[in-house]
């Protein structure tokens, strides 16, 4: 190793006074201690050339185990500062993708809660369900108007969303007005894809239902 090189050269040199420089770099380079503190000056580019050139005069190959340790020594504290932000940086997206879950399902539920509220306030005869009439009222309740107004339906689209909500016996559930506001909620043009998406349900329905009166009983 370096020192071991350097220890021969201070056993064989003639000269005393080379001697005594030798002596000095062992001082700074001999033992474990004291060559770790000087490979952390290296590290940190703290004045270490006079002692590396020094080193170089007696050991001619030191520059490669100088510089083979300093490059080896940034890439792994490169890496480990690397990991570090890259760490901290998933920490931070997840906690708030967590963060947005949290508020959708927390808005969510005040809607489900809001809508269930507003239901209870349309069904006037408490039977669970919106008939024609208690639908139509809804156009005249303040709340429930700009509900509509956000969804673009108007007083002349409630005989045809009424159409599109109401099961076969003409009564709309809680179940069907909550699916119904949610999906037309959100993106543009839902109203429409909502309506067309009824329109299929009820004929699909219909011609399940024409279907099963065809098929002659055994």
């Amino acid at each position: 190793t370096l020192v071991v090189e350097l220890q021969s050269q201070r056993a064989t040199h003639p000269d005393p006074a080379e001697v005594e420089t030798i002596d000095g770099l062992l001082r700074i380079l001999g033992g474990l201690d004291r060559l770790m503190a000087s490979l952390v000056q290296i590290l940190l580019g703290d004045s270490f050339h006079a002692f590396t050139r020094e080193t170089q005069r007696f050991v001619p190959w030191a520059w490669v185990y100088f510089y083979a340790y300093t490059a080896i020594a940034v890439v792994v504290l490169m890496n480990l500062v690397t990991g570090i932000i890259v760490e901290n940086a998933l920490e931070t997206s997840k906690a708030d993708h967590d963060h947005m879950a949290s508020e959708k399902e927390a808005k969510r539920r005040k809607d489900i809660n809001r809508l269930q509220r507003l239901f209870k306030t349309l069904d006037t005869d408490g039977s669970g369900t919106l008939s024609w009439d208690e639908f139509k009222h809804s156009f005249d309740d303040p709340e429930m108007n700009r509900y509509w107004a956000v969804l673009d339906f108007q007083q002349e689209d409630c005989a045809e969303l009424f159409r599109l909500l109401a099961d076969e016996d003409g009564e709309i559930t809680p179940q069907e007005f909550l699916e119904a506001l949610f999906r037309m909620s959100g993106a543009a043009q839902s109203k429409d894809v909502f309506r067309i998406q009824k329109m299929l349900e009820k004929l699909q329905a219909s011609m399940k239902a024409a279907s099963m009166k065809a098929i002659p009983s055994c």
